[in-house]
């Protein structure tokens, strides 16, 4: 499933690839106490109403699919920090664009708390998932353009990244916007926000941006935990209950936190992912 956001001069248009918003089992009406960054410690009202509806389709969050209508479309908190890769072979980018656009991602994470993003080497020609390509290249009228690929189950796992000129990679509205796109974030209206399909000119992300931003990484933390559960307990109920001393017993899990370096998910055997400090997994990669 692909999801394109075209954002021409400041005014941006979003094609939804018929994703249809869904309120059910989605986190209810509540508060977030941000947990970390420029923010931290400000308590912000949550309502899913405002994050999942909007002006003209705008929506913050997206539920993954009908099928899955508590799942939100993100990145699985285990791949943080994401891999970041401009294409040098677009557009002429120099080490001056780099370093103004690695600046403001730089901002961004410490708006957010978090440590999203980390450089990545591609070729010319390479096409890789689970990289965040940035490249120049023509997009019509807009300034940028986000595309995104997910599971059915809203797992992110490409996401590309083109603004019309190298000029624009110094652009801290253009760059936050987009790689908030590339994060999984869409629209809102709701609230002041980098996010504003509109012409307004926020250059960060604002407290109520970073509010949700969390809010949606915890409770996408916590999906991936309770999926990754039942994936084991179903490979178990086929398998039998191993004994403990089983070599080939399921790996034990540090359950997912993105805002706690120290419990992120390391798991090997699942969707290909290997990480330190884990056992083998008897369960079966996913499906893509």
């Amino acid at each position: 499933m692909r999801w394109s956001f075209s954002c021409i001069a400041l005014s941006c248009m979003c094609g939804l690839g018929g994703i249809t918003a869904v309120s059910a089992q989605l986190p209810a009406d509540s508060g977030w106490t941000i947990r970390a960054g420029r923010f931290a410690n400000v308590w912000v009202p949550i309502q899913s109403g405002k994050a999942l509806a909007g002006r003209g389709g705008s929506r913050f969050w997206r539920a993954s699919s009908r099928r899955h209508p508590d799942r939100m479309v993100g990145w699985n908190p285990s791949r943080l920090p994401i891999p970041v890769a401009l294409r040098r072979g677009s557009g002429g980018i120099s080490e001056s664009d780099s370093a103004s656009f690695w600046k403001i991602l730089g901002a961004i994470e410490s708006d957010l708390g978090m440590s999203v993003f980390r450089p990545a080497t591609i070729g010319k020609d390479d096409d890789p998932d689970d990289v965040i390509v940035v490249e120049v290249k023509p997009v019509g009228g807009a300034d940028g353009v986000t595309l995104l690929t997910w599971t059915e189950g809203g797992e992110v796992y490409d996401a590309r990244v083109r603004l019309r000129h190298t000029g624009l990679l110094g652009d801290s509205h253009v760059v936050t916007h987009e790689m908030m796109h590339a994060l999984g974030f869409g629209h809102t209206t709701a609230w002041a926000s980098i996010m504003s399909p509109g012409t307004s000119r926020v250059d960060r992300l604002t407290s109520t941006d970073v509010a949700y931003a969390q809010y949606a990484f915890n409770s996408r933390a916590d999906a991936d935990t309770e999926a990754i559960w039942q994936r084991l307990a179903l490979a178990l109920e086929r398998e039998g209950d191993p004994r403990p001393e089983d070599p080939a017993a399921p790996c034990s899990l540090a359950l997912s936190n993105p805002f706690d370096r120290e419990e992120r998910v390391r798991l090997r055997g699942l969707d290909g992912e290997t990480g330190a400090d884990a056992g083998s997994c008897g369960a079966r990669p996913a499906m893509r």
